[in-house]
């Protein structure tokens, strides 16, 4: 049996979007507006930082306060979002942003310029991106019919897929045509909006569990703790954490510093490289989302094979942009088509993961436990951000940023090819549709406190 589920190959794609309802759709609405906003606001912060400072250093700094925050937060605070409603929690964190971001706007508005504030409110947006983000995956499963999970996801991946190509253009025309205040105000009002949605969602009728009678900082530890201990004891989630966190290590840095680095060097002239590169891979994000991924899934018979290939296609991707640009030194329009073929692969088969990995994480796992084990896979594939970034910056200066791009793609396709021989992945993988309700309470029952089972 296909890991296609009945209702995907019953009902037809439109009347399954029709099905997903209007709370789905105010979720992903929300979730796009913030994430253009949020791309404009981290460009016009940078501008500012820059302007006043000329150091890079001093920006890459607030970055790292952001990012480390929000990667810290995966981890600490997953619990929240197991305990207290979600769509209430996602909001407030929408509201919290933008009240940083609306503090931000002022003092530039008011030529005033404090490092010391431009950390802590990127901290605390950090520290918001870091409880939403899983709480927008794991409320799919409360807001959709089971069949329709799979389809969901899909949907979601579009909207991740379009922030990511949409948000740049939108940041640079802002900045351009508006400047550094109003495009801080615009991302003020876009995220504002996003709350607005988010009050519009009612109350899903399956609320996780509150943990009730325990002082806040136990239950706090404990909810922590056994969502750190379940990730761990269910195998295939933590070889599936340890995967993606080998993908992000190859992944991130290779347009957060190889791309520009090599653009720099080899065609200071020809900028547009690093936008068709960002941009090829967002147009393949955006195909596989769109239902590429559940037609090559079909063929190749089960979820295993899916993501697998698709990692395989990621580490491709990446060592054959390397080869490209070893090959191409001094021709930048082929290296561009070369660049532009590898990326839109390399964006499908990141699709083929996360749409199938995500479906059976928020499926099999126990509604108690559901958004903890989405963090903290969420945080330990994170922590491949920085390290990856200073791992693809010390490669560039030793084997250049063709050498690096090549060395990143052999570290993906390692992984998968140690993957293939993994029996809980391939197991879990491999289950069939109706078998993956709740299956992680059968597979891995040490892996949860009884209370939570």
């Amino acid at each position: 049996m296909t890991h296609e589920s009945s209702t995907e190959t019953t009902v037809p794609a439109a009347e399954a979007s029709a099905r997903l309802g209007r709370a789905f759709y105010a979720v992903q609405s929300a979730a796009l507006l913030n994430g253009v906003g949020t791309r404009c606001g981290q460009l016009a912060v940078a501008w500012w930082s820059l302007s006043e400072t000329g150091s890079t250093a001093t920006f890459a700094a607030f970055v790292a306060a952001g990012s480390g925050a929000e990667i810290a937060a995966r981890g600490l605070l997953g619990w929240l979002g197991d305990t207290y409603r979600p769509e209430r929690l996602i909001a407030w964190c929408y509201l919290i942003s933008s009240l940083l971001v609306a503090a931000l706007a002022s003092l530039y508005l008011g030529n005033r310029y404090h490092p010391a504030v431009l950390v802590v409110g990127l901290t605390g947006i950090g520290i918001c991106n870091g409880i939403r983000e899983p709480l927008q995956t794991t409320v799919v499963r409360l807001l959709v019919p089971v069949g329709l999970v799979e389809t969901a996801m899909r949907r979601r991946s579009t909207v991740l897929a379009l922030s990511s190509v949409l948000g740049p253009i939108v940041a640079s025309l802002l900045l351009g045509f508006c400047g550094t205040g109003p495009t801080l105000v615009i991302n003020t009002t876009a995220v504002c909006c996003s709350f607005a949605l988010m009050r519009m969602v009612p109350a899903p009728s399956d609320e996780p569990r509150r943990v009730q009678g325990q002082p806040r900082l136990l239950t706090w530890y404990r909810s922590t703790r056994d969502g750190f201990r379940a990730a761990y004891r269910i195998r295939c989630e933590f070889q599936l954490a340890l995967l993606a966190l080998a993908v992000n290590l190859g992944l991130y840095p290779v347009f957060a510093v190889l791309v520009p680095a090599l653009t720099h060097r080899a065609f200071p002239q020809d900028t547009w490289l690093i936008g068709v590169a960002e941009g090829a891979f967002g147009a393949g994000l955006f195909v596989g989302s769109t239902g590429l991924v559940s037609r090559l899934a079909r063929r190749s018979g089960t979820r295993f094979s899916s993501v697998m290939t698709g990692f395989a296609l990621t580490g491709t991707s990446i060592l054959s942009s390397g080869v490209a640009a070893a090959a191409f030194t001094r021709r930048p329009a082929e290296l561009a088509a070369a660049l532009t073929v590898c990326f839109f692969a390399g964006g499908i088969g990141l699709i083929m993961i996360t749409v199938n990995t995500s479906t059976v994480r928020v499926l099999a796992t126990p509604a108690a436990m559901r958004n903890r084990i989405t963090s903290t896979v969420a945080f330990i594939s994170g922590l491949a951000i920085p390290i990856g970034n200073l791992l693809g910056g010390a490669l560039a200066q030793h084997l250049g940023e063709d050498g690096a791009l090549i060395t990143l793609g052999l570290i993906i396709l390692g992984s998968t090819c140690l993957s293939l021989f993994s029996r809980d992945l391939r197991h879990v993988l491999t289950l069939p549709d109706d078998s993956v309700q709740d299956a992680y309470s059968r597979l891995y029952p040490h892996a949860f406190p009884k209370e939570n089972l």
